[in-house]
């Protein structure tokens, strides 16, 4: 009787649309993940709700560009506003800092640019 060795296989988004990938940290963890996110979708990493708006590549240097807005869930006020709202770039994720005491969030890439 052969045993069938269970291996973790990351999944990737089959699409035709527009996915941005993002890392993600948990300071507090200290566990990192790896988000697929369709652009126009919502997605939740702990407390975050991220939505990517726009993705691009620039040609010459390879770099990635994504318009993000990031809102934290976990303030039970029902004005939620942004804890991020602009662009961020991949090559250099501090330009723009995405500055919360819990997570960090930063684009590593786009696909079906």
């Amino acid at each position: 009787k052969k045993e069938k060795i269970k291996t973790k296989i990351k999944k990737s988004i089959s699409t035709k649309e527009i996915v941005v990938k993002f890392r993600a940290l948990d300071k507090i963890t200290a566990k990192t993940s790896d988000l697929s996110i369709i652009v126009g979708k919502k997605k939740r990493f702990g407390y975050l709700e991220i939505f990517p708006r726009k993705c691009r590549k620039a040609d010459k240097d390879r770099e990635v560009v994504a318009y993000v807005q990031v809102k934290d869930l976990s303030d039970k006020k029902d004005d939620k506003v942004f804890v991020f709202n602009g662009w961020t770039f991949s090559s250099s994720p501090t330009i723009i800092t995405f500055d919360h005491p819990i997570y960090d969030l930063w684009v590593t890439g786009c696909e079906n640019v």
